[in-house]
């Protein structure tokens, strides 16, 4: 059995009233509507506004706290020829905000350099050791980027020595700002800024703007990488600089990113905010991450072709031996974390553990295994290492009140920076334990997923996908649709990749014919592979470009595989009776309109569950099928949704036969048509079917499959036959169809026997 990694909740999508006429002014489609209304998109100016940002997206950068101060001290200190130094981060924001900041200096004839904190000797953010260097060096005024509203002790020293620091930062906010000549932040507590989540990328974005009098547009791409990268939220004035910058991403003409883009394979004319995620951003990141990040800025900055090829593979051999070092922690990890059972937080150590990755490590252990988890690395009798959180359990928290038993700490809900000392990592393990217990971690649920809909694998197509880029960039705020597939047939399922460690399912519905893709199951493959056609999955929806074709693919975000145990209980009704809804278990309905009539009826703490489209994956006690599907796939679709450990059928119908019109039968009445020409229709029907010798409701049939394939036409009540129709298989018609599908619905389910019957629904549940 493979249960799901997440909850899997249907996104509440608004009433649909003013959907359609939204979308129809806005020439979207409704299901794209749905999505926006239900993010907060809720009337055609805010749609308008959000889906085509403009120059007007972008706030008076004077708006933000303490700018005019900051702008006027750097106007003193380029008219002084004061030197300036930038002072940075070694991640991707870090180091974009960094560029920004040293190029809008150049721009204004600053004298200007910048420094980038090593990882490994200065730590994160204010050092007041880098500082008291930096001043020997004759930095005169200095710019942090991307960090400092922290480091009180470390600008206190500054300002102390004569040194006038700029903070611009977006990080939390501490108690106690420190004594800066300015502090920038979206959130400041004496600000008042409309958009509070810029990143360090767009804090940095925002001063150049207000220095250079003017939206910095040679800046938008380096913004877009920072923006993105750090994950904040994509709506509002993020959203207008991660859009027209992955336009400038497409366009840029820095000679570092080009060379990123050649070794990594990109199409630089097909840049997306995943790009930007998964293909630039861990090469970026690597830098930092393996050695000192001072070469990534030069990288973002330099206008030297040659010497941009160089540092360009330089971040690729790092990205690669980053992966490969990420791989073999993360094995060793997971062993001893299944050595070590039964920890609501697992802590790992290991020597020689590059300390550049380990919170990627930590990562990994968190998706694995859904619990939080700190990775250490052994070296001089102290464990240094990262921690990584679930949503449920408050990192930061659970460690600050233990100070004394850490020599560093800091960090927020979902992560940490920690360091013990080797004896006293089991004191660890029994703290994050002990407080995993007090924030009730054991009796969390696991992390929700948002799901927007369920869609038929045929509902699929290049158009859908079209109209959902619509909603891009995806990102935190503004989620890419996630959806549960249904109706689908696996017609080939197989491992894939280079270690053999991903999924390829094949799927199929009539004339669809879509490719899914799960990466990172292969401790789950070999049960997948055994049963692929129990595998239910939710899933994004993609474009696949092969050798000048597109098509439609769904890359999977979650699945389960669950054991078959329902007990199948056969009890066939022809009527319905009091007796058959006096236990209080979940009775299940196909026809709406049974299920609002009996729904009075039941106990008061029995469930009435109606089949919709909507219908998401349920584990229940009991469940009755009270009356018959439409069709067979109609009730498919359910058993492989609701997941009784006892499911009792009743299968209810008036009528207990469905009978399907002969050719013979066809041909009567045709010739009939073809005789009169004309016939009343609802009144001359009975006098029809009785010269055809039929049923009232098979002359209906056959009367319902001419109208749809032509052979009549009808027009005020009056029924005309059609000479001049083509010839058309009356097998095709949606009547004739339908038809034979609630013949086979009889056959299957009503006239089979019961042990036949239990094995059909049995191997479908």
């Amino acid at each position: 059995m493979i249960t799901p990694k997440y909850e899997w909740k249907k996104q509440d999508l608004p009433e649909k009233e003013n959907i359609d006429e939204i979308a129809t002014e806005l020439g979207l489609s409704p299901l794209v509507t749905e999505i926006l209304v239900a993010r907060g998109q809720d009337t055609v100016a805010k749609i308008k506004r959000f889906l085509e940002p403009t120059s007007e997206s972008f706030y008076d950068p004077y708006q933000l706290f303490d700018m005019q101060r900051a702008i006027e001290r750097i106007q003193d200190a380029i008219v002084n020829e004061e030197h300036i130094t930038v002072y940075g981060d070694y991640d991707v924001d870090g180091l974009t905000s960094t560029a920004i900041m040293y190029e809008a200096l150049l721009q204004l004839g600053a004298d200007v350099d910048y420094y980038i904190p090593d990882r490994f000797q200065d730590g994160y953010g204010p050092n007041k050791a880098v500082y008291a260097r930096l001043l020997e060096q004759g930095t005169e005024l200095l710019v942090t980027v991307d960090n400092g509203v922290a480091g009180l002790e470390a600008i206190t020293y500054a300002k102390e020595q004569g040194l006038d620091v700029i903070v611009t930062d977006h990080h939390e906010l501490p108690a106690q700002l420190p004594p800066a000549y300015a502090v920038i932040h979206p959130r400041h507590p004496k600000g008042d800024y409309p958009f509070a989540d810029l990143s360090g990328a767009g804090v940095a974005f925002k001063m150049a703007q207000a220095m250079l009098e003017e939206i910095p547009e040679d800046f938008l791409d380096l913004a877009a990488l920072g923006t993105i990268a750090d994950l904040v939220s994509l709506t509002d004035e993020n959203r207008a600089l991660a859009k027209f910058g992955l336009v400038a991403l497409e366009n840029t003409l820095r000679p570092g990113l080009l060379a990123l883009y050649e070794l990594a394979g990109l199409n630089e004319k097909e840049i997306t905010e995943q790009t930007v995620g998964f293909t630039l951003a861990p090469r970026l990141n690597a830098i930092g991450r393996m050695q000192h990040a001072q070469i990534g800025v030069e990288l973002l900055t330099t206008l030297d072709e040659e010497r941009a090829q160089e540092l360009a593979k330089k971040a690729q051999a790092l990205n690669a031996k980053r992966q490969e070092i990420v791989e073999k922690i993360t094995t060793e990890a997971l062993a001893k974390v299944a050595k070590a059972p039964g920890h609501l937080v697992d802590v790992v150590a290991g020597t020689d553990w590059h300390e550049g990755v380990l919170g990627i490590v930590a990562s990994r252990l968190v998706e694995k295994t859904g619990r939080p988890a700190v990775v250490l690395n052994l070296a001089n009798g102290e464990a240094k290492g990262s921690g990584r959180s679930v949503e449920a359990f408050h990192l930061f928290d659970a460690l600050d009140g233990h100070r004394e038993f850490l020599e560093s700490f800091g960090g927020h809900h979902m992560a940490c920076g920690v360091t013990v000392l080797q004896t006293n990592i089991e004191k660890l393990q029994q703290i994050l334990d002990t407080e995993a217990k007090h924030q009730k971690l054991d009796q969390a649920k696991v992390q929700a997923l948002a799901i927007v809909s369920s869609l038929s694998l045929s509902e699929v197509d290049l158009n859908l996908l079209d109209e959902l880029a619509k909603l891009a960039p995806f990102g935190t705020g503004n989620e890419l649709p996630l959806f549960e597939i249904n109706d689908h047939q696996v017609v080939s399922a197989k491992a894939i990749g280079k270690n053999n460690d991903h999924l390829r399912l094949e799927l199929k519905n009539g004339a669809t014919e879509i490719t899914a893709l799960a990466f990172g199951v292969k401790e789950e493959l070999p049960e997948l592979l055994q049963a692929p056609a129990d595998i239910q999955f939710v899933a994004s929806l993609a474009k696949n470009e092969w050798r000048g074709q597109v098509k439609p693919q769904l890359l999977i975000k979650d699945l389960s595989l669950a054991e078959k145990h329902a007990k199948v209980v056969i009890e066939r009704k022809v009527k319905l009776t009091q007796e058959m809804f006096l236990r209080p278990v979940t009775y299940g309905f196909f026809n709406p309109q049974l299920a609002q009539k009996l729904r009075p009826h039941l106990p008061a703490l029995a469930q009435c569950l109606v089949f919709d489209k909507n219908l998401t994956t349920t584990d229940l006690d009991e469940l009755v099928l009270v009356d018959l599907p439409a069709n067979l796939t109609q009730l498919e679709f359910v058993l492989k949704r609701v997941r009784p450990k006892t499911m009792r059928v009743h299968f209810y119908t008036k009528k207990q036969e469905v009978l399907l019109p002969t050719r013979a039968e066809f041909g009567k009445v045709y010739k009939l048509m073809q005789r009169y020409q004309k016939i009343t229709f609802p009144a001359d029907l009975a006098a029809l079917a009785k010269t055809c010798a039929l049923e009232d409701d098979q002359a209906l049939l056959i009367l319902k499959v001419f109208f749809e394939a032509g052979f009549v036409t009808i027009n005020k009540g009056i029924l005309s036959f059609n000479a001049s129709a083509k010839a058309h298989r009356l097998e095709d018609t949606p009547s004739y169809q339908s038809q034979r599908a609630k013949q086979q619905v009889v056959a299957t389910l009503l006239k089979s026997d019961e042990e036949t019957l239990k094995h059909w629904l049995s191997a479908r549940s």
